[in-house]
């Protein structure tokens, strides 16, 4: 290995690693609230609809500023962005804990929804101008690892604090552990560099190719036209169908589970099994995602498995043991996918405009997170759980319709 090689990947590793230490708060913010549903359900007397309508309004609040955060990551850069959005996200759930309104809760959680927009189009901004193109998939894994191991501890660390005091201290937990987190980066900020695309070497992009000149578009309607191409509306369909299949295994098969029949604790496991092997799953997907050229394919192929998986769930009477372990299935299939998925994406992004695009596809994220809450809360209601499973099937199935 040469000096260069050497310095290269060690400037890459100080990056990458300092990117998915913010990445693994927010997606740790992400699940602050699902565990605590029924606590917040019997300590509050909160429905299972207007929860579900809270963690609406925290994707409501995302999918609005997630678009103008990527716009502000392309003009100012990323650093300050990152880190002012990590700050709000800290306090919105600081005052989460001592809020005692129903309004006032709701009020909390789109605030810390407007610091969590910033997270998808920084993070990918820094790593897209960053990382060498040769290990970009492994980075993109590596990088949705760190977010998907926060979702991972989230649920036995809220549940256990919640069990052992109250939701209250849960949260508490959640804010120390994010403020340490951005003291973390504020003390290594000198690393993280945000202005490295300019010297890479302009990529193609599939139909949203910039002008022959070399040039970016630029301008209102420029932007407009690249945002509206046709690969990128359809991955902006493929992320809005994934949020809501993904919503039901991910916010409410924790209370979905426990009206079934299972305890709180053993419920939380299930939930920690499926969001850890996720999360170990993604390394694995990253090597792929590297090897392979028909990222759609693979991601059809596993989704379509996972859908059955979920209707076995929700058909068949199970053991404890065996609802774990299909959670485990589950859990590899979705993380498996998702550096094919940001691949994807980073196809389709011109130079200099990787804010913009990965901003505005995952607003569509975001677009399914805010209809999912209500929704499956409803069907808790009102309806049976087992259809929490049988649903997330279904939008599974249109989400392999939107790949093809």
């Amino acid at each position: 290995m040469t000096d260069a090689s050497a310095t290269t990947i060690r400037h890459d590793a100080k990056v990458l690693s300092l990117i998915c230490t913010g990445h693994f708060a927010s997606h740790f913010y992400v699940m602050v609230l699902p565990p605590l549903f029924p606590f917040l359900h019997d300590n509050l007397g909160i429905s299972y609809t207007a929860l579900g309508f809270m963690l609406s309004a925290r994707y409501v609040a995302t999918g609005l500023s997630q678009l103008p955060a990527g716009f502000l990551v392309d003009r100012y850069g990323a650093k300050m962005i990152l880190i002012f959005g990590i700050a709000v996200m800290v306090a919105g759930y600081g005052m989460f804990a001592f809020a005692t309104a129903y309004w006032a809760l709701v009020l909390c959680v789109a605030i810390s929804g407007i610091g969590d927009s910033v997270f998808h189009p920084a993070d990918y901004s820094i790593l897209n101008g960053s990382i060498s193109p040769g290990r970009m998939g492994r980075a993109f894994s590596i990088h949705t690892f760190s977010g998907m191991a926060g979702w991972s501890v989230a649920p036995i660390i809220l549940i256990f604090v919640a069990d052992k005091w109250d939701w209250r201290a849960a949260v508490l937990v959640a804010v120390a552990i994010g403020f340490v987190i951005m003291l973390v980066l504020i003390a290594q900020w000198h690393v993280l560099e945000d202005d490295v695309a300019a010297a890479k070497k302009p990529k193609e992009a599939l139909t949203t190719a910039p002008p022959a000149s070399g040039a970016a578009p630029s301008g209102i309607r420029e932007n407009l036209r690249m945002l509206t191409a046709r690969p990128v509306l359809m991955l902006f369909l493929f992320f809005t169908m994934g949020s809501l299949a993904n919503a039901g295994l991910n916010s409410f098969s924790v209370a979905a589970l426990v009206t079934l029949g299972h305890s709180a604790g053993d419920s939380g496991i299930a939930l920690t099994a499926y969001l850890a092997t996720s999360a170990f799953a993604v390394l694995v997907g990253g090597v792929t995602a590297d090897r392979i050229k028909r990222h759609d394919y693979f991601a059809a192929i596993c989704l379509a498995v996972s859908a059955l998986v979920a209707v076995v769930i929700a058909a068949v009477p199970l053991h404890y043991f065996a609802v774990v372990f299909m959670f485990t299935i589950a859990g590899f299939l979705h993380g498996v996918i998702r550096p094919a998925r940001d691949m994807m994406v980073r196809e389709v992004c011109p130079e200099g405009k990787t804010g913009k695009v990965f901003g505005f596809v995952f607003t569509g994220q975001n677009v399914g997170g805010a209809i999912a809450p209500i929704f499956y809360g409803f069907i808790l209601d009102s309806v049976s759980p087992q259809w929490v499973f049988y649903l997330s099937a279904l939008f599974l199935v249109i989400c392999i319709a939107t790949v093809i």
